[in-house]
C-alpha cells in the first residue's frame, strides 16, 4: 500500500509535515537561536523522530484496515465465535 492510494484518509499528512517541520527547524535552529545550543536542536530532532515513527504506524495500521474492509469471506459473530472457543476448550479439555 502506497502513502498515495491511502492519502484520502484524515490527517495522514499531518504527521509526516510535522516531522519534517520539526526537522527543519532543528536545522536551522542555529542560525535562528545561536544560543540555544545542540540540545535544542536534538530535541526538535527526537521530536521529528517521534512524529515520523507515529506516522509510519498510523500509514501501517491504515494499510490493515483497507486490506481488512477489502477482505470478501463471510465474518462471524461473536456468538458464532464464541461457541467455536468453547467446542475447540471442550476439546482440549477432553482430550487431556
Amino acid at each position: 500500500m502506497t502513502r498515495a492510494s491511502l492519502a484520502g484518509w484524515p490527517g495522514l499528512n499531518g504527521s509526516y509535515e510535522n516531522a519534517n517541520f520539526l526537522r527543519e527547524l532543528a536545522e536551522s535552529l542555529p542560525r535562528i537561536l545561536p544560543e540555544g545550543g545542540p540540545d535544542k536542536a536534538a530535541l526538535l530532532q527526537r521530536l521529528a523522530n517521534e512524529e515520523l515513527a507515529q506516522a509510519e504506524y498510523e500509514d501501517q495500521v491504515r494499510a490493515k484496515v483497507t486490506v481488512a474492509r477489502a477482505d470478501a469471506r463471510p465474518g462471524m459473530t461473536t456468538e458464532q465465535l464464541r461457541q467455536r472457543l468453547h467446542g475447540r476448550y471442550q476439546e482440549l479439555r477432553d482430550a487431556v
